[in-house]
């Protein structure tokens, strides 16, 4: 399995829309930085997924462009949705969206093992109405 097949299957998880897939993309040890936070277990990235997926059903992410190195793989992506579920408190607004991002992953065995993900959040919740 290559790196590219272990962060096709996180992203896998999004597109199918399918959050039981988790555990097979992420590893039991798995840790996460997204925006400065740190996501500290796959359990606990298992729900703030089921939440983005609640909000968005339709949520589609591509990888624009990768790079590899050794155990590691930097992505550049984008995503589009539809905000039609509550989004961790904000009531469904129905507007697509288009999401960016730059994720960096470290795989071990097959699986993600700890990702560093920096994302335009705040262009999300201007997109939403949410911000100014």
């Amino acid at each position: 399995m290559s790196i590219m097949d272990a962060v096709n299957k996180f992203y896998q998880v999004y597109n199918d829309h399918n959050a039981n897939l988790w555990e097979q993309a992420m590893a039991p040890s798995y840790v996460g930085h997204v925006n400065g936070q740190t996501i500290p277990s796959r359990e606990v990235g298992k729900g703030f997924v089921s939440g983005l997926l609640s909000a968005f059903p339709d949520i589609h992410y591509s990888v624009d462009d990768s790079l590899q190195a050794g155990n590691r793989a930097a992505v550049r992506w984008s995503a589009t949705a539809t905000h039609t579920g509550n989004l961790f408190g904000l009531p469904p607004t129905q507007k697509r969206v288009n999401m960016i991002g730059m994720t960096m992953f470290r795989v071990e065995n097959g699986q993600v093992a700890e990702l560093w993900d920096v994302w335009d959040e705040a262009g999300l919740m201007k997109q939403l109405g949410a911000a100014k």
